[in-house]
């Protein structure tokens, strides 16, 4: 279950957002979103953003996250679906192959392919805006080349704090996409 949090001044004061909850996938937001009012609608949608922009939450670049929003047209309005999506699927991948990797103190082999799926993931991380997994990638790949094999596997830095930031970003996205989604369908706007 995720956290629920309240947000503080504003129009939005005291509205209740979850953040990063998975109850029966992607069709549960749907129906969830579906079934809040306009109001509560577009203060979730505000209180994710807060949440994801958050410095001290470092998931999303404000800035290059709304560079991809931009490129959603009218006649290509699941851009941004399809690109989170995208990302999630591939992200999973590049972890799932990490996590194995990074088991053992590896070969060399290990080693450089480690250190390619770490530049992959990175960089794919860099178009969407996700500064927090790129910056533990970066520090994975100094783990590789400094050859601190347990940093690689436990505390910051390591498989484990990617797997968790991965994890709360996923959560984030797809609620987001989900409830921007609804926005739409309700021709909901910020204007």
């Amino acid at each position: 279950m995720g956290r629920r949090e309240r947000t503080e001044g504003g129009a939005n004061e005291g509205v209740a957002v979850e953040i990063g909850v998975d109850v029966g996938g992607a069709s549960a937001v749907k129906t969830a979103a579906a079934t809040m009012s306009d109001e509560a609608l577009m203060a979730s949608l505000v209180d994710m953003e807060n949440h994801a922009f958050d410095p001290k939450n470092n998931l999303l670049n404000r800035a290059q996250f709304n560079e991809l929003l931009d490129l959603q047209t009218e006649s290509e309005p699941d851009f941004m679906e399809d690109i989170v999506n995208m990302y999630c699927g591939d992200s999973q991948s590049m972890l799932d192959e990490l996590r194995e990797l990074v088991k053992t103190d590896g070969t060399a082999e290990q080693l450089d392919k480690a250190r390619a799926t770490l530049h992959k993931l990175r960089g794919a991380s860099s178009t969407l805006g996700a500064e927090g997994i790129q910056h533990t990638c970066e520090a994975m790949r100094e783990s590789i080349v400094n050859q601190q094999y347990e940093a690689l596997r436990r505390g910051p830095g390591s498989i484990e704090e990617l797997e968790e930031r991965l994890g709360e970003l996923k959560r984030v996205l797809k609620k987001y996409v989900e409830v921007s989604r609804e926005c739409v369908v309700r021709k909901l706007s910020r204007g």
